[in-house]
């Protein structure tokens, strides 16, 4: 057994081992000594990618094999030579940086108890994403709900893998990413009712956001461990015409987006409400719809959506929350020609979107005629909505322009919301109507004739936020 102990302040260190002639596998196993993110990527003989895995607190390990490797590890030859494992400290950027200690052995041919779990393999060594966007698990067209944003074991999140796919296919999702803390998930459960699709949460401490739908694995080896170069490396991550970018959390502290040079136009979604049942979401989720208001009055086009950005067990609770946090909870519906990747990724860029949570919501837009994200050209708009929930109350909020202009309340039968030609967009918000918690939203409907869909009043986040706070005072 090959053991390393030791602490890494900040950035990266590469620790060699030996792979010794007929290993049958290689097990990584590692810890902190406290609740800290040390990233942990093996690499072979060959110098090839072999999986990643976030240590913490609690042991964690990748298992090595030709056939049926662990959670979080690449399937390939156990190849003797050396081996290295490259860590980093990415913590503390701009705080006081303190020392990660980090205890980690690596042994062979010891048994592991592994998830007996069909996966589809989707990560190679070379870094890229295997995975056929095109395959339909569904072929009607209508409206499929998923979630966005999750976590496993292999990041910091409590579900294994199998017990991850129990709950979403529990929770009757359509579609689900896996979206770790700078890691791809190599192997994506097969399911006959969901359609589990690759995405990574890049991480850094000026922001969070996800690539839905990447074309490679985050590869940190030759990349300043700065937020800025990782943010950038992050983006290179989406395929133009594939990929959908999101920015996570916006604006919940101490996770909030705080990097002003991200241009708007590289983003298609904006995560509006991301787990409601954390302390400081709905307020959060208030600050971010007016940011989303200004986003839309400077004409960029980006759709709200929502995710659970769950870590817990279903038994489990965040602070002082009587609900869990669960996948799918909110959970974000796109409208596609099909259950497919292609399908989800061009709803999501099309803004094809709307969010809630537990409502039940229906509705149409000039009698089906447009949908979220649509250019109406300026016609008159007509909302027929409903809700199935019958334990709560709910109304809609028509917003026009960033000012409220209707209120009903809404119920199991569907009734009418009008609004005029004179609007730039037009967005419908669903909330609860004894306390007015956000429930969800139908996206924007967008007149294109407006000049400011052509030539948008900024192009970065920096003069986003500039201008708001300016209109603000």
């Amino acid at each position: 057994m090959t053991e390393f102990q030791g602490e890494l302040t900040f950035g990266r260190t590469r620790l060699p081992f030996k792979v010794p002639h007929g290993a049958l596998s290689v097990n990584v196993t590692g810890s902190t000594v406290t609740k800290r993110f040390l990233y942990a990527a093996v690499y072979d003989a060959k110098d090839q990618y072999r999986g990643k895995a976030l240590f913490e607190k609690a042991n964690k390990s990748l298992c090595f094999k030709p056939e049926r490797s662990g959670f979080g590890a690449i399937d390939g030859d156990v190849m003797e030579g050396e081996w290295y494992l490259d860590l980093y400290n990415m913590d503390a950027e701009f705080r006081p940086k303190r020392a990660i200690q980090y205890r980690i052995w690596i042994d062979f041919d010891q048994e592991q108890n592994h998830e007996e779990l069909l996966t589809e393999k989707v990560v190679g060594t070379d870094h890229r994403i295997h995975f056929d966007y095109s395959k339909l698990l569904k072929s009607e067209s209508h409206w499929y709900r998923g979630d966005l944003h999750a976590h496993t074991r292999l990041s910091d999140g409590h579900n294994s893998l199998s017990a991850a796919k129990q709950i979403v296919e529990s929770q009757k999702l359509d579609f689900f990413f896996f979206t770790e803390h700078n890691i791809c998930q190599p192997g994506l459960p097969v399911s006959e009712s969901c359609l589990f699709l690759p995405g990574i949460e890049v991480t850094t401490d000026l922001g969070h956001f996800n690539v839905h739908g990447p074309e490679c694995m985050l590869d940190l080896r030759n990349v300043e461990l700065t937020s800025q170069r990782v943010i950038e490396a992050g983006m290179q991550l989406a395929r133009a015409e594939q990929s959908s970018i999101s920015i996570n959390h916006p604006m919940m502290k101490p996770w909030h987006w705080q990097y002003p040079q991200l241009l708007l136009e590289q983003i298609s979604t904006f995560e509006v409400c991301c787990d409601p049942t954390w302390p400081t979401s709905p307020q959060a989720t208030e600050s971010a719809l007016r940011v989303l208001n200004e986003m839309w009055n400077c004409g960029h086009r980006v759709a709200a959506i929502g995710g659970s950005d769950s870590h817990l067990e279903p038994h489990e609770r965040n602070p002082k929350a009587m609900e869990p946090s669960i996948y799918g909870d909110p959970a974000t519906f796109v409208f596609s020609h099909g259950l497919s990747g292609e399908g989800i990724l061009s709803g999501l860029r099309n803004g094809q979107v709307y969010i809630e949570r537990r409502c039940g919501l229906s509705f149409d837009i000039n009698n089906h005629q447009l949908l979220p994200g649509a250019d109406s050209s300026g016609e008159p708009l007509s909302y027929r909505i409903a809700v199935q929930d019958t334990q709560l109350s709910y109304l809609a909020e028509c917003i026009v322009d960033g000012e409220l202009v209707a209120t009903m309340m809404l119920g199991s039968e569907p009734k009418m919301m009008k609004v005029d030609s004179d609007y730039h967009w037009c967005r419908v918000d669903i909330r609860r109507a004894q306390t007015r918690e956000f429930e969800g939203c139908i996206n924007a409907v967008y007149n294109g004739t407006k000049p400011t869909f052509k030539a948008p009043k900024v192009r970065s986040w920096g003069e986003l936020i500039e201008r708001l706070n300016s209109d603000e005072v």
